[in-house]
């Protein structure tokens, strides 16, 4: 018995675009039509196998996907090899190679990104840094998938905290117009530095003029750890609230918010001191009652 055709495989580079064996063709929108071989493009992937050989498709919409990245897709099908692909092309090849699930391709495509990843330490510019983040963002927003994300995360928690930090101020500098998956991203390659977020978090308020707690903001003040924040930078605890206090209208889910985010910063780390040692710490106790008062009674007098 033969041997069935193991993929990746190279059929033939010259047989890409011969019209006697073109009989599957990929509509790009605007008249722009890639004919290809439904057999050669079937042993790649399952889902072209499908669609054309029980479905009997003869054509497959491919307008969300750029003439060079279905070249490239075609091309790799066809010879076994990704040499085409490249910065520009790399995110829509990702997606096709995911899409029709092709399995050996996404694979090489995960290789290429981090040929790419590998190459990124503290000297590394914005540029450089972002093409990774953007690449493990989208493929999140698209389909749901963290494995570049995966990738992305080791690698950034390498490059030094000064690096990382100065990389996701500039990333989230819109912080008001930056989607929950991009500032999820940043909670992850900083996990192991929150005060990053924070400091990115205080920034946006400032220039906002402390007017009022976006979208953005609030997402931010519930997901990031603050516990961990506040234990390892007491400075950045006080610059927070001072913030805070100054926001000019506060919502009464705001003002729920920012209550529980007190009760986190003030929760103690410690076993509860006994009552006999608690009374020599009365003052103090006192201060910090005073404190909290001072920043329930301001939010409580403007909130909506």
């Amino acid at each position: 018995m033969a041997p069935k055709i193991c993929v990746p495989a190279d059929f033939g580079r010259h047989h890409i675009g011969a019209p006697s064996h073109g009989n599957l063709t990929f509509n790009l929108g605007e008249g722009v039509n890639i004919r290809a071989n439904s057999i050669i493009l079937s042993l790649n992937s399952p889902v072209i196998d499908e669609l054309t050989t029980n479905l009997h498709q003869t054509s497959l919409e491919a307008d969300d996907f750029s003439r060079e990245a279905v070249d490239c897709f075609i091309e790799s099908t066809y010879t076994g090899e990704i040499e085409a692909v490249n910065l520009g092309n790399f995110r829509d090849v990702n997606k096709m190679s995911r899409v029709f699930q092709v399995r050996w391709l996404v694979a090489r495509c995960e290789e290429y990104f981090v040929s790419y990843l590998d190459k990124l330490d503290s000297e590394s510019s914005y540029t450089d840094m972002l093409f990774v983040v953007e690449e493990a963002v989208y493929l999140i927003s698209a389909m749901k998938n963290r494995d570049l994300l995966d990738l992305v995360t080791p690698k950034m928690n390498n490059i030094s905290v000064a690096c990382r930090s100065k990389f996701v101020q500039n990333y989230l500098s819109d912080l008001s117009h930056s989607s929950s998956v991009k500032i999820d991203a940043c909670l992850t390659i900083t996990d192991s530095h929150p005060f990053i977020m924070l400091e990115v978090l205080i920034s946006h308020l400032e220039k906002q003029e402390n007017k009022a707690l976006d979208q953005s903001t609030r997402y931010l003040l519930k997901n990031v750890d603050f516990t961990t924040c506040f234990e390892n930078n007491l400075d950045i605890h006080t610059r927070l609230f001072d913030v805070l206090e100054n926001i000019h209208c506060v919502k009464k889910e705001d003002f729920q918010l920012i209550l529980s985010l007190t009760k986190q910063s003030t929760k103690p780390t410690k076993p509860t001191t006994p009552a006999h040692q608690q009374i020599s710490k009365k003052n103090k106790h006192s201060e910090s009652t005073s404190e909290s008062k001072i920043v329930t009674v301001e939010f409580s007098h403007c909130m909506n």
